[in-house]
């Protein structure tokens, strides 16, 4: 089966939901005249990053008002969106929302948030717990927000619930440089094609550009195929909507060239987590 990806390398506002949501319906809606399937925009596309003390502020509950526009572009396209979530229990996280044909298909709560140096998520958000893939049209789409990425311990709980993509929405921001691309993209692109290859996925990876109080963010979008090769590469530092035309087929082929998910045991690996747990508990 044919996918048509449109990777939403923006630049938003920090903190003005109605101008982000006014970009997001355009790139949508160009995504749609080029005949995409699914659309997907950075980690917090819908606020900006460094949110601190205006994170309350922007938090909103996921079928807010604000998105009826987005929810019915839907209709014609799918749509994966990062946001500050208003939990049921009024605590703010950082959130993913995966929307299918006008209703919601899946949230993901950023599971590992960094809070050292230039980074303070954990002082603002609430802590995610659930990595849950999830069924579209296309195949099984597990979701994963930018430090997760660099835990292979949360790609793999995708890769057993046979995750056919998972989507790594992120803003990352420049750090070192190494030829043309910066030193965490080289970092980035080497995770991508491990897990696409070993685990027989496409890896969906959208990066934010622009620049909030004194940090950069680089984008480097683009999708790792479980063939090792890069599909869409969005360029460095420029605002883009880039397109690229996967094939599912290639996932088949590849599990059965190389059959590991065929020949994990997930009960072996459960019953060394929890001797692990319990050791650690003895200690």
């Amino acid at each position: 089966m044919k996918v048509k990806f449109a990777l939403a390398q923006i630049n938003p506002v920090l903190g003005d939901l109605e101008k982000n949501i006014k970009k997001h319906e355009e790139f949508i809606e160009r995504a749609i005249q080029n005949g995409a399937d699914v659309i997907v925009f950075p980690e917090l596309s819908i606020t900006g990053y460094k949110l601190n003390d205006l994170t309350q502020e922007v938090a909103i509950k996921p079928y807010d008002a604000l998105l009826s526009k987005i929810f019915s572009l839907s209709k014609k396209i799918d749509i994966s969106l990062g946001f500050v979530e208003r939990g049921d229990d009024e605590i703010p996280y950082n959130s993913a929302m995966y929307i299918e044909n006008g209703r919601i298909k899946n949230i993901y709560r950023k599971i590992y948030l960094p809070t050292h140096g230039m980074f303070q998520e954990l002082r603002f958000f609430g802590k995610g717990k659930i990595l849950r893939v999830f069924n579209t049209k296309y195949g099984r789409v597990g979701t994963v927000i930018c430090r997760d990425f660099f835990h292979p311990s949360l790609v793999f709980l995708a890769y057993a619930q046979k995750a056919d993509f998972v989507f790594a929405m992120s803003n990352m921001p420049l750090r070192g440089l190494e030829g043309e691309k910066p030193g965490i993209q080289h970092m980035v692109e080497y995770a991508a094609y491990t897990y696409a290859n070993f685990f027989s996925q496409f890896i969906v990876f959208v990066n934010r550009v622009g620049f909030e109080d004194g940090m950069g963010f680089y984008g480097g979008s683009f999708i790792e195929t479980p063939s090792g090769k890069v599909a869409g590469f969005s360029g460095i530092l420029t605002e883009n909507l880039t397109f690229a035309e996967v094939d599912t087929e290639e996932i088949f082929l590849r599990r059965q060239a190389f059959p590991l998910l065929r020949e994990e045991d997930f009960n072996l690996i459960n019953s060394n987590l929890n001797r692990i747990l319990s050791e650690d508990r003895n200690v």
